[in-house]
């Protein structure tokens, strides 16, 4: 039987397992969402046999290889597992069908469910490398299935490199998938993992990858922190080149969203320095989202002329091209031609360019968010707002479809940490099984609350740096439910309401909710779509205070004489709950800094709830509430009280948070 693998293997190119090519880096940032796929190629707790199909799998001896992989000697479990990977590695090269996906799902089960630990260091490399190329093309939920087991092992075996890869890789996956908690954790073991071993290029990669994953959940302030970091690594080292040119690009993204228009411009100025110097690097993707940010940073300061000019520059060089590429070229070409005062040019490129984007899955949000903004610079609201209704209803579906894909992932990993007859006794529903049904959905719903607080604080950590606000308005929401006689588990629903009723922001582009100028009525109206967001997210929680917290988070913006949104309630209209919620709300806001305001004093705030009383708020509970919250701040400052704290403590998402804040500003 070696002899038969080691021939099998002279079939295959040498692949050097050493060569770091197992690290994904450098991928350039997109300002897109991705739509989590099920999980529905995984093989866990398949039989063997199920792998055991040569006709799919492999060809010519590849056969021999599989079985061998089951084999006594050890020398021959090795010879195949090398031999295993050099088929991955030529799946590689193969174009990406149905059928090279299912071979690498072959590949990754059998890899993930071979028992033996003495060639534990073969298995981690080619899980990885299944994971890298399910990533690329179908979806990172999938990608993951293969990429966790080989962390767990990865931590088992001691092996640095190994070990920061395979963090740094799910750490990846989960940003994909809006799971910043777990993201920024597996970010920052792969960053103490590079720093313990003197790993200084991996402790870059993963410096840039968390850079990337602060930038995709709207932490613009310290992702911007840490990409000086970087560029300053980069000039030291005298990488000027395609290093910095892509961190200067981030840069730019970063300013822009944040309304630094001249800090955005000077990066932009020099990253096209390198870029038009030929020393940016091969990587064409990268270079044109640059020229798509650059080029929106050029239209905010008046330079339509120059932005259109690089863009038909861009398109006659010898640059290899994709459908991302022509995505993106297209996009920008056409905003800079409405700019400049080609609007029918523009206009046409642009909406002929919806339909190619839709179907490719790519920039759609990109794309209706250029027709919003070239329809107002055409003074068409009309058809702009048409095109609001379809970015809303692809971004709310966007998010909403990964959240739910998230809580469908926790029902089935609790399933699966249950001994086998556990797991029976739940699925077939049997009788004498209620008080284990009972204790099965409890810490369902517990981890889905956790992860929907995790959203809800992502949320608020976009506008607010601190990501209290959630906290604050559940703990003030709960007292204040007390205060008016409420029972203590109607008053915990109010807290959970409270904590989870902004969660619909994460719905919302970053562009729009941290813009510190004046919002447009496109913008408006996307705003006040986010309680609508919310309650949808929300609604497919199975736990007893969901049903609440679905209807604030839909109605927390009504006000009471009938002005507020989406539905324009008044009165008693609007539940107890969310009136409660409302004036909490909208006084935290108010004694807290935003990027477009500065913190108000606790009096001013209070004056203002008070005039509001009657207009906004329910009249009868505003005194309630100035009551409460003048005796909460005389007695707890600015700290909170202690189950305040607690919960912040509690939190994933802060807890990593302030760690990467004390990594930035070490």
């Amino acid at each position: 039987m070696l002899g038969l693998v080691r021939r099998a293997i002279r079939q295959f190119n040498l692949f050097d397992l050493d060569d770091g090519r197992f690290d994904v880096h450098g991928v350039p940032h997109f300002d897109g969402s991705l739509i989590v796929m099920d999980d529905s190629g995984s093989h866990r707790n398949r039989p063997r046999q199920s792998y055991l199909q040569p006709d799919d799998l492999v060809r010519g001896r590849k056969d021999e290889v599989v079985a061998a992989l089951w084999d006594a000697d050890a020398e021959t479990r090795q010879a195949a597992l090398q031999a295993l990977l050099r088929i991955i590695t030529s799946l590689q090269s193969k174009p990406v069908d149905d059928m090279t996906v299912t071979q690498a799902e072959h590949c990754g089960g059998l890899l993930r469910d071979l028992g033996t630990i003495d060639q534990r260091e073969l298995q981690i490399e080619g899980l990885l490398q299944v994971s890298r190329l399910l990533f690329g093309s179908t979806s990172a939920a999938r990608a993951a299935t293969y990429a966790e087991p080989a962390l767990e092992w990865a931590r088992q075996l001691g092996r640095p490199q190994l070990h920061w890869q395979a963090a740094n890789l799910n750490g990846v996956y989960a940003l994909k998938q809006r799971d910043f908690a777990t993201s920024l954790a597996l970010f920052d073991e792969a960053y103490q993992v590079a720093i313990q071993h003197g790993l200084e290029a991996a402790r870059l990669r993963v410096l840039s990858n968390l850079g990337a994953c602060l930038q995709d959940a709207g932490y613009y302030a310290r992702a911007v922190d840490i990409n000086r970091q970087l560029l300053a690594a980069a000039q030291r080292d005298g990488a000027a080149g395609e290093r910095e040119a892509a961190v200067l690009g981030n840069l730019v993204h970063c300013h822009l969203v944040m309304g630094q228009l001249g800090q955005a411009v000077n990066a932009g100025e020099s990253a096209a320095k390198i870029f038009d110097s030929g020393a940016g690097g091969s990587n064409a993707v990268a270079r044109y989202q640059f020229e798509n940010f650059y080029a929106s940073a050029l239209l905010e300061a008046g330079r339509a002329g120059e932005a259109l000019q690089r863009s038909r520059a861009l398109r006659a060089q010898p640059l290899a091209t994709s459908k991302h590429t022509e995505v993106l070229s297209a996009l920008t070409q056409g905003l800079c031609e409405v700019f400049a005062g080609q609007a029918d040019i523009g206009m046409s490129r642009l909406e002929g360019l919806l339909p190619a984007a839709e179907a490719a899955g790519w920039y759609v949000d990109d794309v209706l968010r250029a027709l919003i903004r070239a329809n107002e610079k055409a003074g068409d609201l009309r058809r702009a707002l048409e095109y609001v209704d379809k970015l809303a209803a692809s971004f709310e579906g966007t998010r909403t479809r990964e959240l739910h894909a998230q809580l469908a992932r926790i029902q089935q990993e609790v399933l699966g940490e249950l001994d086998p007859q556990a797991h029976a006794e739940i699925l077939l529903g049997e009788q004498a099984a209620v008080l284990r049904v009972q204790s099965f959905n409890a810490l369902v719903a517990e981890r889905a609350r956790t992860l929907l607080e995790n959203w809800a604080v992502a949320a608020s950590l976009i506008d607010d740096e601190t990501g209290r606000h959630c906290f604050r308005v559940g703990r003030l929401s709960f007292l204040m439910a007390q205060r008016l006689g409420l029972g203590h588990q109607q008053a915990a629903a109010i807290e959970t309401a409270g904590r989870l009723h902004d969660i619909g922001k994460i719905g919302i582009s970053h562009q729009i909710l941290l813009k510190p100028s004046m919002l447009t009525p496109a913008e408006r109206i996307i705003i006040q779509r986010h309680p609508v967001v919310g309650a949808e997210m929300i609604s497919r929680w199975a736990h007893s205070h969901a049903p609440m917290a679905a209807i604030v988070a839909a109605t927390h913006h009504e006000w009471w004489d009938g002005s507020g949104y989406p539905k324009g309630l008044r009165g008693e209209q609007i539940s107890l709950e969310a009136r409660i919620v409302s004036i909490v709300d909208v006084y935290d806001v108010l004694t807290s800094p935003r990027p477009y305001k500065r913190a108000w004093p606790h009096q001013t705030a209070v004056d203002e709830i008070r005039f509001m009383g009657g207009r906004q708020f329910d009249p009868q509970l505003v005194d309630i509430f100035v009551e409460l919250v003048n005796d909460y701040v005389a007695t707890y400052g600015e700290a909170g009280d202690e189950a305040y704290r607690a919960a912040l403590e509690d939190s994933p998402v802060l807890r990593q948070h302030k760690k990467i804040r004390l990594l930035v500003d070490a």
